[in-house]
C-alpha cells in the first residue's frame, strides 16, 4: 500500500465532470494506491482521516474549521408510513454511531414518484474519521462540507443550497452540482473516489478556503 497527498491547482483538468466549472476550483487529495486486499482498503480509510487532518492543520488552526455531513436516504421499507416514522437520522442510527453529530435537520423530498429524505448535521474533528468512513462506503449518499469558523452558522443555509439543486435522478447527493456552487461561496466539498486498486479522499475548494 502506498499513500500520499496530491494537490491540483485546477481540478477541471483532472476531473472531467468539472470540465464546465470555474478553473479556480482546486482539489486536495489523499490517495491510497496498490490497495490489493480488503483489509488494506479499511486501513487506508483510517489513515486518510489523519492525513487530511494534518493537511488542514498546516493551513490553519484546526479550530478554524467546521464540518457538516450531508446525507440522503430512500425508502427501503415496504411501507412509506414506516419510512416517515424513521425519517432520516433515526434510520441512520440503526446503521451508524452518530454521537457528536449535532444540529440535525431532515427534510422529505420526492424524486419522481419515490420518497426520500435529505439531511445535514454538524460534527467535530473527533467524528471526522466516522464521517470519512461513511462517505467512502457510500459516496452517492454522503458528502462532507467544510467551512471556516469565522462564517455564521451553516446547517440550514447549506441544506437550502442542496435542496435548491435537488437530488439526482437516481436519488443521489448532487455532488457534481454542489462542488461549483459551494466552493464559489468559500466552502469545501469532500467526496470519495475509487478504482480497482486506488482509493481517494477528494476535497474540492478554492484559494479562499485554504
Amino acid at each position: 500500500m502506498k499513500t500520499y497527498i496530491e494537490e491540483h491547482s485546477d481540478a477541471t483538468r483532472v476531473y472531467p465532470w468539472l470540465a464546465d466549472a470555474s478553473s479556480s476550483i482546486r482539489c486536495l487529495c489523499v490517495v491510497g494506491e496498490m490497495l490489493l486486499f480488503p483489509e488494506e482498503i479499511v486501513q487506508f480509510k483510517q489513515i486518510s482521516s489523519e492525513m487530511f487532518r494534518n493537511e488542514l492543520r498546516q493551513k490553519h488552526e484546526l479550530s478554524t474549521y467546521r464540518f457538516y455531513l450531508v446525507v440522503c436516504a430512500g425508502n427501503g421499507f415496504q411501507s412509506k408510513r414506516i419510512f416517515d416514522y424513521y425519517k432520516l437520522w433515526r434510520l441512520l442510527e440503526r446503521e451508524e454511531m452518530l454521537d457528536g453529530f449535532t444540529s440535525r435537520i431532515e427534510v422529505p423530498v420526492q424524486v419522481g414518484e419515490e420518497p426520500y429524505y435529505v439531511g445535514i448535521a454538524e460534527f467535530g474533528l473527533e467524528q471526522l474519521s466516522t464521517a470519512i468512513e461513511m462517505i467512502s462506503d457510500s459516496p452517492s449518499r454522503y458528502t462532507i462540507i467544510c467551512a471556516n469558523h469565522d462564517r455564521p452558522l451553516h446547517c440550514q443555509e447549506l441544506l437550502t443550497h442542496v435542496l435548491d439543486i435537488g437530488l439526482t435522478e437516481s436519488g443521489d447527493v448532487p455532488v457534481v452540482e454542489m462542488v461549483p456552487t459551494l466552493t464559489a461561496q468559500g466552502y469545501a466539498v469532500c467526496t470519495w473516489g475509487s478504482s480497482s486498486e486506488e482509493q481517494e479522499l477528494q476535497c474540492f475548494h478554492t484559494a479562499a478556503f485554504l
